[in-house]
């Protein structure tokens, strides 16, 4: 082997060491440091330096959490163990993930029910999450994979908004699209998996959400008056959580299969949100209706004001010609003393006129 050859052998060598190094030293540091721990028995809560009052504030708020979600759960496991780790930002989430595991890059928390993990970011770029909110739907995700394991992705979802529900408009648009234009996903491919890119996962999320909202608040039967007080829906939880099939569990439930069930959805997605053009159309027309009623009148009060003030002038006028009509005049038309005057008669003073 010539010299060169061995020159060029001995730093490839050198070259896959450094990068090797360089590598490991980016991994370590990436992965961020839990400076403040807190545990709570089967609760152990991690965050990075600085976030001592943050991590006692989730370490707080996730046992009572956990008390109200498992309430929907009945008898069924719970989670053995729960990890929280709180890091600043969401950027962060995917490096305080477990190993392999990764993380969504919108997201503001993931949960990891399988090893009973949940990842919070405090926030996005100096942008604030509501880390409460977070926490109890990640929590719920890891309350019913330790009930019900083997629960489809949708479930999952729509169980955490359940318990961590906010107004969002973002997604009472998706839903109106999506009743308006037909592009409900089908529950057999919700069941696979969430698509991967972002605009359907917004879709999975937001009907999921709402399905599965539409079966808590069902009841026993399809009657829009009675929502069961969640307990057909808890009974639906139990009966998978103890091993029955999706169809199984429904038909015992709600005396429907989940096909079934769906197309009821649907159908109330429907009447819901394709009335929204009715209603704003028809609430346009009485505002329509009212801004020409309150014209018209307007214009009435107007023209009788207008009607009044013509009425005033004229009664003046009158007044006025009648005045000058009955007056006396101020003095006599001729010349000469007023023969119904006074006449001095002169015999000294003359007599009263009147005594009273």
């Amino acid at each position: 082997m010539t010299a060169r050859r061995r020159a060029a052998r001995t730093w490839s060598t050198l070259a896959l060491a450094l990068a090797l190094l360089v590598a490991l030293a980016g991994g370590a540091a990436a992965t961020p440091r839990w400076d403040v721990v807190i545990d709570h028995g089967p609760l152990r809560v991690s965050a990075e330096a600085g976030l001592e009052r943050d991590a006692r504030r989730v370490a707080a708020r996730a046992e009572r959490s956990l008390a109200r979600i498992t309430a929907d759960l009945g008898d069924l496991p719970r989670p053995a163990v729960i990890d929280v780790r709180i890091v600043r930002d969401s950027a962060d989430l995917a490096d305080a993930a477990p190993e392999g595991r990764g993380a969504p890059r919108w997201a503001a928390g993931v949960a990891y029910p399988d090893v009973g993990v949940v990842v919070l970011a405090l926030g996005r770029g100096g942008q604030r999450f509501d880390v409460d909110k977070t926490l109890d739907h990640e929590l719920a995700h890891l309350a019913l994979g330790a009930a019900v394991p083997g629960a489809p992705r949708w479930l999952h979802e729509g169980f955490a908004w359940q318990h961590a529900e906010d107004l969002d408009a973002a997604r009472i648009e998706t839903l109106a699209g999506m009743a308006w234009f037909g592009s409900v996903i089908p529950i057999e491919e919700l069941e696979y998996g969430f698509p991967a890119a972002e605009a359907p996962a917004s879709r999975a999320y937001a009907e999921s959400y709402d399905f599965v909202g539409y079966l808590a608040h069902r009841g026993r039967y399809a009657d829009r008056d009675d929502d069961g007080n969640r307990y057909a829906f808890q009974d639906f939880l139990r009966e998978l959580g103890h091993g029955k099939s999706m169809d199984e569990a429904a038909r015992a439930a709600f005396g429907a299969d989940l096909q079934e069930l769906f197309g009821e959805w649907k159908s109330d997605l429907s009447r819901r949100y394709l009335l929204i053009p009715a209603t704003v159309f028809a609430t346009g027309l009485w505002l329509l209706a009212a801004v020409l009623l309150m014209i018209g009148w307007w214009r009435r009060r107007r023209r009788a004001r207008a009607t009044l003030a013509q009425w005033a002038a004229a009664e003046a006028a009158a007044d006025a010609a009648r005045v000058a009509v009955q007056a006396p005049p101020a003095a006599p038309p001729w010349g000469e003393p007023d023969p119904l005057g006074e006449q001095d008669s002169g015999d000294g003073d003359p007599p009263p006129r009147w005594i009273n």
